[in-house]
């Protein structure tokens, strides 16, 4: 992938933490890709103060079950402030999907990019405010010396944090449900077969997996409702040994909540959060059943 790379000089939303090829940074520094109002995709380095300060935002806001996109607040030529903004479903649709084309192919589709100026517009007034407290600290502060909300933005290093742990999902939480066959892409090679998943976090995602073992997996899958007479779904769970697709039973109504999973991502395109509490049991049963495999 070929990003510009440059510090921030306007607002963006951070995407997620990448590596980039032979780089060294300081232990606490996290390199992250973000995308700017134009639709740009740039990188830039914060230190781990910044990054665990928006992660303890967004997680705020994650644990009020509420949608959430991370801004890089420009405060000062060179310097910003993370700040997290509620967004709704279609935004975060557009979200995901902005991090999926940027981590393949490296842009961010034309289509996309309105979302990309809604969301930044969000932190906007905040900015602002931020702006207004520096400029304040500035002016009663010594010629020369950092305003107090920088040195603990930019300088009060914390401990080394984990950088593969993104802010946005870049993978999907194992095991994952499988919720239906879709038609192939321009992308999707030939032994290659595209599919609906409910990944462990309750996430709506399409993968691609071989095409054999998913002949094979449906082919068992059929062959046990048969003599079991049972509902179920296939999941496909991660091992030592590599990826391993199986069956689970599943109640009537269990099935019937993934059933309007696929029918309501039929008709808009995208899942909805939270899922049923049904679905939430199959996403129980599925780790359980992953652990005993």
């Amino acid at each position: 992938m070929d990003f510009d790379e440059r510090y921030n000089h306007n607002d963006v939303i951070y995407l997620v933490p990448i590596k980039m090829a032979d780089e060294q940074l300081a232990a606490a520094q996290v390199r992250i890709l973000c995308c700017d109002e134009k639709g740009n995709l740039v990188t830039t380095v914060i230190e781990g103060s910044v990054y665990e300060l928006a992660k303890s935002q967004a997680k705020e806001l994650a644990n009020a079950r509420k949608n959430y996109a991370v801004l890089g607040l420009e405060i000062t030529p060179g310097q910003s402030f993370p700040w997290v903004v509620t967004i709704n479903s279609e935004q975060v649709w557009a979200l995901e999907s902005i991090l999926e084309h940027a981590l393949k192919r490296g842009l961010v589709p034309d289509i996309m990019k309105k979302y990309i100026k809604q969301i930044i517009k969000l932190g906007e007034d905040k900015r602002k405010e931020i702006m207004m407290q520096n400029a304040a600290a500035e002016s009663d502060s010594p010629s020369g010396t950092t305003p107090e909300i920088l040195q603990r933005l930019v300088y009060g290093v914390e401990d080394t944090i984990e950088v593969s742990v993104p802010i946005y999902k870049a993978r999907y939480q194992y095991p994952l449900v499988v919720l239906k066959r879709l038609v192939p892409d321009k992308q999707t090679e030939p032994e290659m077969q595209r599919i609906l998943i409910l990944d462990g976090d309750g996430d709506l995602a399409i993968i691609r997996v071989p095409l054999e073992t998913i002949d094979e997996a449906e082919r068992d899958f059929e062959e046990w409702k048969i003599k079991s007479k049972s509902e179920g779904c296939i999941i496909y769970s991660r091992h030592p040994g590599g990826l391993v697709m199986s069956y689970l039973e599943t109640s009537w109504f269990q099935r019937k909540a993934l059933d309007l999973i696929v029918q309501r991502f039929e008709e808009t395109g995208r899942g909805e959060r939270p899922i049923s509490k049904d679905a939430q049991e199959v996403l129980i049963r599925a780790r359980a059943r992953e652990s005993s495999i």
